[in-house]
């Protein structure tokens, strides 16, 4: 799997880009982001939870980015979400699995490994903050079979799933905006005398982006 599942600034660059179209997107997994142990207390009526969370990046096919005048592919990351021991139906990492796993099924743990490099759509909304327009993946939805072949081979060959604590690795050194600050808040990363001590984090919460990837 890549992690075990639990019961920094940014240099800014120069970038040149335009934001996607709202709307569905061809992409394939890159890389999957263990963020840590988050503590979420969205639920204000209830005494505050410990969650793991983690992250998706798709590199978006047929479209680049320039970095101080280098072209790159585009990489977008999902929504960090929490995981669990097993997938409930309900759950976030269950609705993104089935997008490269249709049969997938209830109670079972997600292979993220098995499905680096596989081909969705994914839908992108835009999100205004200011003078800024940000691509928000919205939904992860599955390409049929019959017609994977024709979608093209990613530019990114370092496929990578990472615990939180991998530092060198792709997927960790990538992360950026909501995932960077929320790996940066994990709890193994904030203690004192021994005891857990971390940022409150919910999923629905809002963070400025870091404004040198606004997209």
């Amino acid at each position: 799997m890549g992690f075990e599942r639990k019961s920094t600034v940014n240099k800014r660059s120069n970038m040149e880009y335009e934001n996607l179209t709202e709307g569905e997107h061809e992409s394939r997994l890159i890389y999957v982001a263990d963020l840590g142990l988050q503590m979420d207390n969205y639920n204000k009526d209830k005494e505050p939870t410990i969650k793991q969370q983690i992250a998706l990046c798709f590199e978006v096919l047929g479209s680049t980015v320039k970095f101080d005048g280098v072209e790159k592919p585009r990489i977008i990351w999902s929504k960090p979400f929490n995981i669990f021991n097993t997938m409930n139906g309900m759950s976030t990492e269950y609705a993104h699995y089935r997008a490269f796993v249709p049969t997938a099924k209830e109670d079972t743990v997600a292979d993220w490994e098995s499905v680096l490099g596989k081909p969705v759509n994914i839908i992108i909304k835009h999100a205004k903050k200011g003078a800024n327009t940000y691509d928000n993946i919205e939904a992860v939805s599955p390409i049929p079979a019959k017609y994977q072949a024709n979608v093209p081979e990613a530019i990114t060959t370092d496929f990578s799933i990472a615990g939180s604590e991998d530092e060198d690795s792709p997927a960790i050194k990538n992360l950026f905006g909501i995932p960077l600050l929320l790996h940066g808040n994990r709890i193994m990363n904030n203690t004192s005398d021994d005891k857990p001590v971390a940022q409150s984090v919910s999923e629905h919460e809002e963070f400025e982006m870091n404004e040198s990837v606004p997209f």
